[in-house]
């Protein structure tokens, strides 16, 4: 089989399992508010590490069903903590968003460079030559997640720049959504304390962001 035609298969294969997941959702009568509730009780069930272990696959392979990743960050204070939940969820959501970076790569970069002419071409390399500061930019700016994983790998942009720009990026609203997901579990201490830091490192991520944004030479330039 040509890799051209295996693409399409798992293109197919691939539309045919979020079509099903869509489905299954619609007919489960679940509301999204529901998710991390329920993935605490089922993840407890298991010790720690299989549990990190598990929520990890799953944040890594979600970008296939284009399941939400706020719900499964906000699960991860509720199951693990404010601590170790943050570790899991760095080590989840960058991998799946590398993941969905690195698919889109594979299946589609080709076809843009086809038809990379005039406009689009210089777009590509204007974004390329600004890769790491334009994806911290957007991750700072909590840009839709999966939005940003794959339009990215659909341009020319080394993957360094996308995973550093990525990794630091998320920083400021995973640490928010984990410490919300903690300050909801049953027994924690210091609610308050939680809720302040998690509205702190919101606050801290947008203005980071407008400080970048104001400092860039693009901005100067305009300015």
């Amino acid at each position: 089989m040509k890799a051209r035609d295996f693409k399409t298969v798992f293109s197919v294969l691939w539309a045919v399992l979020a079509l099903g997941a869509f489905v299954a959702w619609e007919r489960s009568d679940l509301e999204l508010a529901q998710v991390p509730e329920l993935l605490e009780a089922w993840l407890s069930r298991f010790g720690l590490w299989r549990a990190a272990a598990i929520y990890i696959v799953l944040y890594t392979v979600r970008p296939l069903i284009l399941f939400p990743a706020t719900l499964l960050t906000v699960a991860s204070g509720l199951v693990f903590g404010p601590w170790l939940g943050i570790l899991f969820t760095i080590v989840g959501e960058n991998a799946s968003a590398n993941f969905a970076f690195v698919l889109a790569r594979w299946l589609g970069r080709n076809r843009i460079d086809d038809l990379e002419i005039g406009r689009l071409k210089a777009w590509d390399d204007k974004i390329r030559d600004n890769a790491l500061m334009s994806v911290l930019m957007m991750r700072l700016l909590l840009l839709p997640f999966d939005g940003v994983n794959y339009g990215c790998g659909l341009t020319s942009m080394r993957q360094r720049d996308f995973f550093l720009g990525t990794l630091f990026g998320i920083m400021p609203a995973l640490i928010t959504f984990v410490l919300l997901g903690g300050a909801g579990a049953s027994g924690v201490e210091n609610r308050g304390l939680m809720l302040g830091a998690a509205v702190f490192f919101l606050a801290l991520g947008l203005v980071v962001a407008r400080v970048l944004r104001r400092e860039s030479p693009e901005e100067q330039t305009e300015g």
